[in-house]
Order: structure tokens, then sequence, then C-alpha cells
């Protein structure tokens, strides 16, 4: 469906480091946009000039009537006393797979040897940070970033307020092309919360998903084809975008379809990416310079340990954010081996006078030398050239030929060193490197590019599920939990039970994507006895409320069950179920093991299944 030919495109980028607001109007233009000259968000408070603003909030009281977000976080000359922020956060926002959440449970426990009260404190019993979701943190920065884009774009872009509410309006967001539909799912529920809707876009009409890696390759495709005529892509080329930020690496490939008069791209290759982006070398520096400094040392700049930065965001403290900044500048700097003296980084108080020349402390001063900084980037830089040549490689076998050179984008894109690597790398397989000219900002922009394309049916828009879904279960019996009315004991195992409990499957305001069902699956456990009815019933049930409850009784009669889905295990030999002895009477019963899924597009389907085997199906108009 062809979009409207007047609207705004605003794209939003939220990244694990920092984030960018760029925006691109139609109204009376022709011919091609120039992505180098789309207008950008580039003064944030309190008045800082730069394509995108840091992606870190505190919730501590700000002295100085600061926003506590972005770059105007408070701090004050006592650094005992400034704030505290969280940054990194968008990590969270992407299920950690199993062995992750091992690693991270025993770092937790290492780090609780550390233990320390001081902050509760110092705040007189209140934390200074909440314990909060990271849905609910990512959305807090994120309605900061919307009031600021509503305060910025009248006064120092001359967008004015009438206009916005009189123009079509499409918000891009991007995304890591690794994450999976629970974590767009979170980051689609965030930006609902951060109210990027209607209250304040009147005219809003889609909200679109890129995967930054796509939007990356919009920018550099369009930007190469302006800029560098002599080695313009040609239809049947291959490239690989690869996309380095702060949290994540994402890879993608793609072959020209057609350049004139609309610039067409097919993948080629899976998207890949993985967690190796430029915070992984922050880790790498705070904890090298907790073994240079020593526990006791390191304690006084830092209240918390490396190990006990738990989970993925971080919260950073005042003295740790003084060294941190100074880190940031070397390390984009730093061109690999040989390339320097050595750098030194300055301590903050009570530090300012150590001097332990056999660690290469001298007067406050921490020597950083060569083998440090490739010791701090080695990981993500090995992580690097491992996707990209798996890029290559699956290029080579989908198309029978090379990948005509790679385009490296994002914040980390920018490091000398990491270029140097890649293009090392790449000379051996006469593949060139290619940075673009505006690295940081691609993505966004990027992501204006892949909205204002003139036939939308290729994107993916997103929407808000209007209901929950889910069924009745019955759950083992908690005082705690349950309802006393609602405990029975089980005539089977024995066991208490709590009787008509909800399970919600999909919940109202998940994402619905246009390009995939919304999707779902619980596993189900049906007994009984030898002379009883294997015919059952489950019951489908929605819920118009913003928090659906808990117990079936308390879901409004109105909508409470929607679709009955019955199903019979007569016809399965007994023989494949698992056969168990009642604990009241000894005698033998069956449990049968069934999946329930369900998934909804244009309509809400359902269906049941033993063993992989459709056992029955419904499917109900989507309202």
């Amino acid at each position: 469906m062809a979009a409207p030919r007047n609207r705004l495109v605003i794209g939003l980028d939220y990244g694990t480091t920092f984030t960018g607001i760029a925006f691109q109007s139609l109204t009376g233009i022709e011919g091609e946009l120039d992505v180098d000259e789309f207008n950008i968000v580039d003064i944030w408070p309190p008045r800082v000039t730069s394509e995108k603003v840091p992606s870190e909030i505190s919730y501590s009281p700000a002295p100085g009537r600061e926003r506590q977000w972005g770059y105007d976080i408070s701090q004050p000359a006592d650094m005992d006393r400034g704030a505290l922020k969280l940054r990194w956060t968008k990590l969270e926002l992407d299920q950690q797979g199993r062995t992750e959440e091992l690693r991270m449970i025993l770092d937790a426990l290492n780090g609780m040897k550390n233990l320390s009260l001081t902050e509760i404190e110092r705040s007189h019993g209140i934390p200074d940070y909440p314990a909060m979701s990271p849905v609910d943190i990512v959305a807090d920065y994120l309605s900061k970033v919307r009031e600021y884009l509503l305060e910025t774009l009248p006064r120092d872009h001359g967008v004015a307020r009438e206009y916005l509410d009189t123009i079509d309006i499409d918000l891009v967001i991007t995304v890591p092309a690794i994450w999976s539909d629970a974590a767009k799912n979170r980051t689609f529920r965030a930006v609902q919360k951060a109210q990027f809707d209607q209250r304040h876009f009147k005219r809003l009409r889609n909200i679109i998903l890129v995967s930054e890696p796509e939007a990356a390759a919009f920018y550099a495709l369009r930007s190469h084809k302006l800029h560098e005529e002599d080695e313009s892509m040609v239809p049947g080329d291959c490239f690989v975008v690869c996309d380095a930020g702060g949290g994540t690496v994402d890879l993608i490939s793609y072959t020209v379809k057609q350049v004139h008069p609309v610039l067409q791209l097919e993948e080629v290759a899976l998207g890949t990416g993985d967690k190796c982006g430029a915070s992984l070398i922050d880790r790498g520096f705070i904890k090298w310079l907790a073994v240079k400094l020593g526990e006791e040392d390191f304690k006084k700049i830092s209240e918390r340990s490396p190990e006990q930065e738990i989970g993925s965001h971080s919260i950073v403290e005042p003295k740790m954010k003084s060294i941190l900044a100074q880190f940031e500048l070397l390390k984009m700097h730093f061109t690999g081996r040989g390339s320097q003296n050595g750098t030194y980084i300055r301590l903050p108080a009570p530090l300012v006078g150590l001097h332990i020349p056999s660690r290469g402390i001298h007067h406050g001063d921490v020597y950083l030398n060569d083998t440090d900084y490739l010791e701090m980037f080695r990981p993500c830089i090995f992580r690097t050239k491992e996707l990209i040549l798996s890029q290559l490689h699956q290029v080579k076998q989908r198309v029978g030929y090379h990948a005509k050179c790679v385009f490296l984008t994002g914040g980390f894109g920018a490091s000398v060193h990491l270029q140097n690597e890649l293009r090392s790398s790449l000379d051996m397989r006469r593949i060139s490197l290619k940075e673009v000219s505006r690295p940081w900002s691609a993505v966004v922009r990027g992501a204006v590019a892949k909205g204002l394309e003139p036939h939308s049916d290729s994107l993916i828009s997103m929407r808000k599920c209007r209901r929950s879904y889910g069924i009745a279960t019955s759950q083992p019996f908690s005082n705690f939990k349950h309802a006393n009315e609602d405990e029975y004991d089980d005539p089977f195992d024995g066991t208490k039970k709590a009787k008509d409990q909800m399970l919600w499957l999909i919940k109202k305001g998940d994402a619905l994507l246009s390009n995939t069902p919304k999707h779902a699956e619980v596993n189900l456990c049906q007994c009984f006895g030898l002379r009883d009815s294997k015919k059952f019933r489950t019951s489908l049930v929605s819920c118009d409320l913003n928090d659906p409850p808990a117990r079936l009784d308390d879901v409004p009669k109105a909508t409470r069950s929607i679709a009955k889905i019955e199903y019979d295990l007569t016809p399965i030999p007994v023989g494949r179920f698992k056969a168990f002895r009642a604990a009241s009477n000894g005698q033998p019963y069956f449990r049968a093991f069934l999946k329930l899924e369900i998934q909804i597009k244009e309509t809400v389907q359902v269906k049941v299944l033993f063993d992989k085997q459709e056992l029955t199906g419904v499917s109900i108009e989507y309202q």
C-alpha cells in the first residue's frame, strides 16, 4: 500500500550507550533526498551539541534542577554526593539464555562478599535508584526523550506544534537484528509507556520496526550512491553491513536488486550479532582498573566491585563516571600496537596523590600501555571478525560469489583500532571495508530513509494488542498467592491446588507485528482414570483491562469466555500416556501432556497438540 505523499517520518534509535532522533518531512520535496542532510536532533540538555544523547537516567535528587537524564545529570563538586546513573539498560530488554542466567547468578553470589550498605545509609534508608523493571526504566528514559523532542522541534528546528497536529506521522523504531520477539515486545511496551502515541502525536499513522543493520544498510547505500558515483553499487552486487554499537554488533547481508528509481535490497544471509559492542571494552577497563588499584583503593572510587555489576545494565557512581569519560576519549583514538607510548588516566579524590610506581600509578595518574588496550579490545575485535567472516561465508554459499564490500557503521565503528583490524582481515580476502561519512548517526538516518520509502509493503508496522488472552488453570496452592476459596485437594496426586487461576498468554499492549503472527504456547496436563471420559474442554478467556486479574472470577463476565476448545483423547492408545497411582486410594490413573498454542494476526487461532499431533483447533475473529 502506497504511503501518503505528505508526511513526517521520525526515527528513534534507542541504543545501549547513546540514543538518536532524526526526522524528515516529504512536504513539497521532489527528487531523491540526501540522507546526510536529514534533520537530526543535535542539541541536548543542557544545550550540549551532539548527534546523540547518553542512554542514561538517574533517580537521584537534582540539587541544581538538572533533568537527570542524558548529559544533564547532576555532578556536584563533592563526588561523594553525586547522582547514581543507570546505563546499559537496553541489554536487559533481551531475555538471557540459560547459560547466561547461571553466570549472572554466580556473579551475584560472588559479588555478595563485597556487599555494602553505604548507599542506603547515605540516603537515610532510601536507595538512590528504585527497584524497577527494565521496561519501566527504559520507558522513563524515553518519556524524557519524547518530552524534549516536542520541546526542541518548534524551538530549534522550526517545526510548529500546529504542523505536528495536522500532518501524518510515521515513527520508525530500530532494534538489534538478534533480538527475540519477546525483546521487540518489551521495546514496544517501553515506547508505548513513554507515550509516543496519539496523545502527543495526533496524526500518528504507523509505528514501524526496522533492524539496526537494515537501517544502516539503507543509509550506507544511499550515502554511497550520492557521494561515491565512481564506485557505486549496481544490481547484483552483494555487501555486508556491520553495525558496531555500544552494546551489540549486528550484521546483515544484502544483494542490490534495483538502484533506480527506488532502492531495492534483498536479504541474502541471516542476520547475526552478539553483545560485543564498545560497552564490553568499558567492562574490561573497569576490571583492569580494579586489579591495578587493588580492592581497598578501588572501593574509594566505587562501592561496587566489577563482580557486582549484575545483569546487563550498570549503575555508575560519580567518581567512576569521571574516569570512564576520560577512557572514552582514549578508547576511540587508540589505533593499535605501537600507535602510542601509553596514556594516563587521572584518578579522582581521594586518590589524587596515590603513588605506586610498581603498578604504573604515578601521583594520581594510572598508566595504560598498548598491551592493556589490546587486551581490553581483544574480545570485541575477535568476535566481530568472527561475525563478519560468517556473513561472508553465507553470502558465498547463497549467491556463489563474494561480497563486494563491508560497510562499517555505529559508534564503535568509528574506532580506529577496530577499523584497522577489520581492514587487515578483509584485505587478505580482497574485500574492501567502507566507513560511512556519519557512522554514529547512520542507523537513525537510515531508519528515516526506510520509513520514507514510497511503497510501504516491505515495512514492518507495530500495533498494540487490544486485549489479553489466556486460559484458566490449576496451580499448586500458596497461602501467600491464592485465595482460600480457590483451594481444593487434587483427587489424583493428593496435593492442594488453586482452581481457576489465569495464565495470560498474550497481554493487552503486546506488540503485534504486521509481518508475522503473535505466537504463544503453554504446556497442559490432563488427568483421567481407567473409567473416566477422555474428552476435555479448555476455555479461551479474554480481558479488556489494562492489568488483567490473576483469578478467573475477577475477569469481567462480558468478555470472560470467547471460545471453548474441545478435544478428545479417546482415539489415542492408552499406552502413550504416563501411568501413575492415585495418592488417596492407589488406583491407576494417566496423565496426558499436551501443548496449547495461540497466535494472533487477522484472526485468533488456538490449537491443542499431543506429541506434535493436532487434536483440535478454533479460529475466531480478532476484535
